[in-house]
């Protein structure tokens, strides 16, 4: 329960948060230094929350499997869903400031602003959140049958690699470019959208990465807590391949 509350979170966080945009450099690297226009990368503000799902998404397909997540995935989309109408009934409702020096009507501007393009936000985040996770525990259940159950930085790293990039192309692209279009409020052009997916994806990238540890810590957790044998157990009776083997495996043993 504990990791569907914390998956939930910061789901509905990340898409909170999609509709600012912000600057930043990787520990000094630049968009120039890897062949792209502009001295700083542009990102939403939801990749400080949404890498986390990917990393809870490994560790409960590891020892739940894919149905287990695939459910996590749709109870994330509901409660997104249930929550919209409160947060824009919340945007659109009349504000009152009692800030010294910000009227009434800036305050509600600014709130709006934060909160009342969330829609296509949310639109574009559940449609691509739905796709990328469901093709994110397939790479991954595929590589664990590979490898043998072996290497989970690989079905890790291999499993986020291929669905973050279908995850920013399309909550990118949707959230920013086609939905405004279609409502006739247009953000950005398809090239501003480009650049910022690929920057999302640059950090998403980067952020997979330097998350490989907190991966194995988590993991060793979930070890410690069950016991090695009952954690092997779950792992490989969720990872039963339609013939009914087993891909087996020590998670104490697995590199």
């Amino acid at each position: 329960m504990a990791s569907l509350a914390l998956f939930v979170g910061f789901f509905v966080t990340a898409n909170f948060l999609g509709a600012k945009l912000w600057e930043f450099t990787l520990f000094g690297l630049r968009p120039r230094h890897l062949g792209l226009d502009g001295e700083t990368f542009v990102a939403t503000a939801g990749i400080l929350a949404f890498p986390l799902t990917f990393v809870l998404t490994d560790i409960v397909n590891e020892y739940f499997g894919m149905r287990i997540v695939r459910t996590f995935t749709w109870l994330a989309i509901a409660v997104n869903l249930v929550l919209q109408p409160i947060v824009l009934g919340a945007a659109a409702a009349p504000t009152v400031s009692f800030t010294p020096g910000v009227e009434n009507a800036v305050a509600h501007a600014a709130y709006q602003l934060a909160f009342g393009t969330t829609w296509t936000i949310t639109i574009a985040s559940l449609v691509a959140f739905a796709l990328a996770q469901f093709v994110d525990v397939a790479i991954f259940s595929w590589l664990r049958r590979k490898t043998g159950g072996k290497a989970i930085w690989l079905r890790a790293q291999g499993s986020t690699v291929i669905s973050q990039l279908l995850d920013t192309l399309i909550v990118i692209y949707l959230a920013f470019y086609v939905l405004p279009a279609l409502a006739g409020d247009p953000h950005m052009d398809a090239a501003a959208a480009g650049r910022i997916a690929l920057t999302n994806y640059v950090y998403k990238f980067a952020l997979a990465v330097l998350l490989t540890p907190l991966l194995y810590f988590v993991r060793a957790i979930v070890v410690s807590w069950l016991g090695t044998d009952e954690a092997a157990r779950l792992a490989d009776e969720a990872h039963r391949t339609e013939s009914g083997e087993f891909v087996q495996g020590s998670p104490t043993s697995r590199a």
